[in-house]
C-alpha cells in the first residue's frame, strides 16, 4: 500500500488568535522605558508583554545584569528578539531623547506639586493620541521604589492603576501588561492627529535649567535652598498647558538675552 504524505501547511500567527485584530501603526511610536529594573526574570517578562502588545521599543536605564541569565530568556519566551534588541543606557536622559510626550506611573499618593494621577484607561487615551505622529514614553519605576518624585516631575501626565486594596501592589512586569494592553485597545480606535507640536522632554529640561541659572545670577533664592523643589514648582507652573518648540525658543530668547546683558554689565 501506498503510503501518504502529508503536508503540513505554516499558518499565519492570526489564524490562531480568538480575536485577529491589525496592529496600529501609532504603536511604533511608543517607547516602554524600565528604570533600572533590578530582576532579570521581570525584564524577560516585559519583553514578552511589550512584544504581544506590539510596542517595539524597549529602553532600559541602568539595569541589573540579565544578558547572561537564564530566567530572563525563559520568562521572555517568544520574545527573545526583543530582549536581544532592548536599548540599555546609562541614564534616564539618554532614554528620553526624541521623546515628545512623557507618561510616568506609580501606586503611591504623591508630591501635591505634582499633577493628579489618571487612571491607565484615562492614560491609554490620550499616548494613543499622541502618538499618532508624536514619540511618547511611558516611564515605569523600580520594582522596590518605583519612580522617585524628581523622576515624577519630569513627566506631562502620570498615570496608576486603581485597585481594590492598598496592598499587595502590581509588580513591575503586572504594571506594564496592563498599561500596555489599554494602550493597545485604544489604539484601535481612531484618533485625529494632534495639532500641538511639543518641546522634546529633554529641551524642556534644559530651558528649566536656563531659568534657573538666570534667576541665580540675578541672586534669586528660593527657601532654604531648596532649588529642586522650586524647580518643581516652576515646572508646573509651565506644565499647565503644553509647551510647543516654539514655546521654548521664545521664552528662551527672553531669559538668553537677559542673562548675556547680566553678563556683559558684570565684564564692564
Amino acid at each position: 500500500m501506498a503510503n501518504d504524505t502529508t503536508k503540513k501547511t505554516i499558518q499565519p500567527a492570526e489564524s490562531f488568535r480568538a480575536l485577529p485584530v491589525e496592529t496600529p501603526d501609532n504603536l511604533t511610536n511608543i517607547r516602554i522605558i524600565l528604570f533600572e529594573p533590578r530582576e532579570p526574570g521581570n525584564i524577560g517578562s516585559v519583553a514578552r508583554v511589550v512584544k504581544g502588545m506590539g510596542l517595539p521599543q524597549l529602553y532600559l536605564v541602568n539595569p541589573v545584569q540579565f544578558q547572561n541569565v537564564d530566567a530572563a530568556w525563559y520568562m521572555a519566551h517568544g520574545a527573545k528578539d526583543v530582549l536581544e534588541n532592548a536599548i540599555v543606557v546609562p541614564e534616564l536622559k539618554k532614554a528620553l531623547e526624541g521623546v515628545q510626550y512623557l507618561v510616568g506611573t506609580t501606586h503611591r499618593r504623591r508630591d501635591m506639586r505634582l499633577p493628579q494621577p489618571v487612571t491607565a484607561r484615562e492614560a491609554a487615551d490620550t499616548i494613543a493620541s499622541i502618538s499618532q505622529d508624536k514619540q511618547v514614553a511611558l516611564l515605569f519605576g523600580r520594582e522596590d521604589f518605583g519612580l522617585s518624585t524628581d523622576q515624577m516631575s519630569l513627566c506631562q501626565l502620570t498615570a496608576s492603576v486603581p485597585m481594590a486594596t492598598k496592598n499587595p501592589s502590581l509588580n513591575l512586569a503586572q504594571a506594564v501588561q496592563i498599561f500596555a494592553y489599554e494602550v493597545f485597545i485604544a489604539s484601535l480606535e481612531d484618533h485625529p492627529l494632534t495639532e500641538i507640536d511639543y518641546a522634546e522632554v529633554n529641551a524642556l529640561e534644559e530651558f528649566y535649567g536656563r531659568v534657573t541659572r538666570l534667576l541665580d545670577k540675578v541672586g534669586m533664592s528660593p527657601y532654604n535652598e531648596e532649588w529642586e523643589t522650586y524647580l518643581k514648582s516652576l515646572r508646573r507652573v509651565f506644565s499647565r498647558a503644553p509647551l510647543e518648540s516654539r514655546d521654548i525658543a521664545t521664552l528662551d530668547m527672553i531669559f538668553s538675552t537677559t542673562y548675556r546683558h547680566i553678563v556683559r554689565l558684570e565684564e564692564e
